[in-house]
């Protein structure tokens, strides 16, 4: 009895020590609905809100291409100041709850946390674009990681800009007053007129015995008459050439036969006069950028935008420079140049395959790429001027000089409450070039460099997309 007794008090504290050990060290039942969830929101690279516009919180049953759907809205609007790491409120105060937002419910019975661009005015469709967004799942670790929606796409995309200025007809001294976000060379097109071929025959014959039924009749071609000439023209990139076909009527003759065996030959013989060829050149723009993906879905389009010294010192630009949520970046920074200079836009755009919404600033609307981009030479801000834009100088002896500043895409919100400054979300830059000669040269490629790090939360990198760590209580 004493040994079974000894047995029974082993087993029951197994028991009690296990039962001990499993409630301290699993988490809670995070199936079991609750009535309240608390966020604290972690930023990296979150840029300063622009004036007029807000961040929001939000959870969503169900993200599709064309809509989020099942959306509530978490906590109040709020903005956020990248210099000093601090959530503000709509009037620039420090927030009381500082980086907690609460919402009044279980963000698990909900499929997706997101962060939304905002008016501060309350104007436009809510929710706005979405500038950040995670899944929620219930196997997490108390946290979610939001990133820019299609940014895997974005970090493999390869962007490429010319500075032709094809409205002026392909004249060297203007290039440079243009940024396209296309490949340019300028192609030798070689036409020979149809009556510019050399002589030549065609000789066919036809051997054969056969006994038609009677009444049958034969058709042959006996004579081919003079010629007729057309005029038309042939397009080649945005140059049209004048060519001339020639074409050749036939003559035939029907012949009924009675029965008898007929031995038919044929011979035709076409001769056209030798003429010299036409030839010339003109302007060819291709695009072979990769991945940049169509963001309408999520609210966003693309801008293409330069950022000069030149554009200061003419006084044509649209406004400031805002700066990008870039870890120690300042106007001293060389990724960025001219930080002090004044903007010009490209023009919005959706996919690099096709026109920009508009072109303000071309001089020959007939004569202006498939490719989105711009002429700087017609109605320049503040006061319609029509003027060149030469944002690459000569300098003496031919000699490159320092660049004058750079050419960049950002994204764009749909909700954007102006189109004085970028969004401060900068995908692709490059210096614009420091010669003249890499600008009337007969190709032109400047590749630029993708600034699209992301998911890096916690690692240090400096340069790239937003992105903002959401830690969960529930209760």
């Amino acid at each position: 009895m004493l040994r079974r007794h000894k047995r029974l008090l082993v087993l029951t504290a197994l028991v009690l020590i296990a039962t001990f050990w499993w409630g301290c060290s699993q988490p809670d039942d995070i199936l079991t609905e609750k009535s309240t969830t608390l966020i604290n929101l972690v930023a990296e690279r979150l840029p300063t809100t622009p004036d007029g516009m807000a961040y929001q919180l939000w959870v969503a049953d169900t993200v599709i291409l064309d809509a989020v759907v099942g959306t509530q809205a978490i906590d109040e609007p709020f903005r956020y100041d990248f210099a000093t790491n601090k959530f503000l409120e709509l009037d620039g105060t420090r927030r009381a709850d500082t980086n907690e937002f609460r919402f009044s419910g279980d963000i698990l019975n909900y499929q997706w946390v997101l962060m939304t661009v905002e008016r501060t005015d309350g104007s436009g469709a809510s929710p706005g674009p979405v500038m950040l967004i995670d899944s929620v799942t219930p196997d997490w670790v108390s946290k979610l990681d939001m990133i820019f929606p299609l940014s895997d796409s974005l970090w493999f995309s390869a962007v490429e800009f010319n500075m032709e200025s094809p409205s002026n007809g392909r004249d060297s001294a203007s290039d440079g007053a243009a940024v396209w976000f296309s490949v340019y060379d300028e192609r030798t097109w070689l036409v020979q007129d149809t009556i510019a071929l050399d002589s030549w025959v065609i000789d066919t014959a036809y051997v054969d015995t056969f006994t038609p039924d009677e009444g049958d009749c034969i058709t042959n071609i006996v004579n081919i008459s003079d010629p007729v000439v057309h005029d038309t023209q042939r397009v080649f990139g945005f140059d049209t050439v004048p060519i001339q076909i020639v074409t050749y009527s036939q003559e035939t003759v029907e012949t009924c036969d009675s029965g008898q065996g007929h031995l038919l030959k044929t011979s035709v013989s076409l001769f056209y006069n030798t003429l010299p060829r036409d030839s010339g050149q003109y302007d060819a723009f291709t695009q072979v950028a990769v991945n940049l993906p169509d963001l309408r879905p999520m609210g966003w389009l693309y801008q293409g935008w330069v950022l000069s010294s030149v554009i200061s010192d003419l006084g044509v630009g649209v406004g400031e420079f805002t700066p990008p949520a870039w870890v120690g970046f300042n106007r001293h920074d060389t990724t960025i140049r001219a930080t002090d200079g004044h903007l010009l836009a490209t023009g919005l755009f959706h996919d690099l395959y096709l026109p920009d919404q508009s072109n303000l600033h071309v001089d020959d609307p007939h004569r202006v790429p498939p490719y989105p981009g711009e002429d700087f030479f017609k109605a320049l801000p503040p006061n319609q001027q029509d003027i060149e834009v030469n944002l690459v100088p000569d300098h003496p002896n031919n000699q490159p000089g320092p660049p004058t500043g750079s050419a960049f895409i950002a994204l764009h919100p749909m909700n954007a409450v102006t189109d004085t400054t970028n969004f401060p979300l900068i995908i692709q830059i490059r210096d614009l070039p420091n010669n003249r000669y890499d600008v009337y040269t007969e190709a032109q490629q400047f590749i630029m460099r993708g600034m699209i790090n992301h998911n890096t939360f916690g690692m240090g990198v400096n340069e790239g997309l937003p992105q903002v760590q959401a830690r969960v209580r529930r209760f």
